[in-house]
């Protein structure tokens, strides 16, 4: 995929504020500097530190709420304290959008293109009950 940003606002109880996000592969959430966090106000979620490995070993993060706008689409995600803004790919796909490989640029998927997320329930799949 190449180093792709995306920008996108992220709303907090106390300010809002537009952010360049390197998207990231195999990331879920979405990464703020710590001085952001604390400057938008975002809420941290009760019993909502998690581990994570990374290439210099494993660290624990506070995990917040956080309500974005990407493209006029409003989301809801998991925010944790990193050193430049992140947003995970998956989160990407889940929002029904994808970075194309040829111009590197974020576009949505077509409505009638199937793709994540899948939803399967007794409906969907035909059954009744």
């Amino acid at each position: 995929m190449g180093r792709t940003e995306v920008n996108a606002v992220i709303i907090g109880p106390q300010a809002e504020r537009e952010f360049a996000f390197q998207v990231k592969t195999g990331f879920f959430w979405v990464g703020l500097p710590a001085e952001d966090i604390k400057y938008l106000g975002l809420n941290r979620i009760p019993d909502g530190r998690m581990k994570f490995n990374t290439a210099t070993g494993k660290v624990e993060r506070d995990t917040y709420s956080a309500f974005g706008r990407l493209q006029g689409q409003g989301f809801c995600a998991t925010a944790i304290a990193t050193t430049i803004p992140l947003i995970g790919y998956s989160l990407l796909e889940n929002l029904r959008f994808r970075i194309n490989p040829d111009t590197r640029q974020l576009e949505p998927l077509d409505p009638e293109e199937f793709g994540p997320p899948f939803l399967v329930s007794q409906w969907s799949a035909g059954q009744t009950g």
